[in-house]
């Protein structure tokens, strides 16, 4: 296993456990960011960080979130058509849906039914050239993420509309966002506004703010899922599941 170029080892854990350690006594900052989810100046009915029951909220920046009616999502880059889609070209695609959870670095993990389209989709529309391995995504929080291209169509990643029956809240990414179950949460970005395709690996935000990894492939170690009481269990890597979950067939 390695991280940014480097092989995983104890220093790395230990560095990671005295960052953590520091951010939890001083919880205005993380990693030089503004943690807000202890700020009382903003507004009740922005975006932000939240613990709420049975599925936390994490945004990279506190805001109003998307006004669905003005928004788009720009594809582009090494592509043979690039487009813009509204929200309602979404629903041309074939949606799926899928039970999966979403695994933060925070040691976290939340259960959710996600119905989406396959990035397939997108491909299908845009005909990336044959030297485009890359997808740069960016979001209306300022947030930015990559993926390597292959890693997009593995099986269970979904471009997500709506979340437990009913469309993508504000607080879980409206009205677009990205499930990778094999990812920890910090790269399964929300409000979605643009996506690129490169032949090179782009920046990714918490790679750069933080000691997290570019791949963020979850790893084995101990999850607390919110919807068991957050009792640990063990994980074996990839994508989580525990005794009370259903698998996919």
């Amino acid at each position: 296993m390695k991280i940014l170029g480097q092989k995983l080892n104890r220093r790395f854990f230990l560095s990671l456990f005295s960052l953590s350690s520091i951010a939890a006594l001083f919880p205005t900052k993380v990693f030089g960011i503004s943690d807000y989810r202890r700020d009382k100046n903003i507004p009740k009915n922005y975006i932000q960080n939240r613990d709420r029951p049975g599925f936390f909220i994490r945004s990279a920046n506190p805001f109003t979130g998307v006004v669905t009616d003005e928004w788009n999502l720009s594809i582009g880059g090494m592509v043979e058509n690039p487009i813009e889609l509204a929200y309602e070209d979404l629903f041309g695609f074939k949606t799926i849906s899928q039970v999966s959870r979403l695994k933060c670095v925070e040691c976290w993990s939340a259960k959710a039914k996600w119905e989406g389209f396959l990035f397939q989709e997108l491909i299908n529309k845009v005909k990336p050239h044959s030297k485009a391995k890359y997808v740069y995504f960016q979001s209306a929080d300022s947030y930015y993420e990559s993926y390597t291209l292959e890693e997009l169509t593995r099986p269970r990643v979904l471009m997500v509309l709506r979340m437990n029956g009913q469309p993508l809240s504000k607080d879980h990414g409206s009205p677009l966002r990205l499930i990778a179950p094999f990812k920890y949460g910090y790269k399964n970005i929300k409000y979605i506004t643009s996506i690129e395709f490169s032949d090179s690996r782009k920046r990714n935000y918490w790679a750069n703010h933080g000691p997290y990894s570019v791949d963020g492939t979850v790893q084995p170690g101990i999850d607390h899922p919110l919807d068991f009481k957050k009792k640990p269990l063990t994980i074996n890597g990839g994508e989580v599941f525990h005794p009370f979950d259903k698998r996919p067939s």
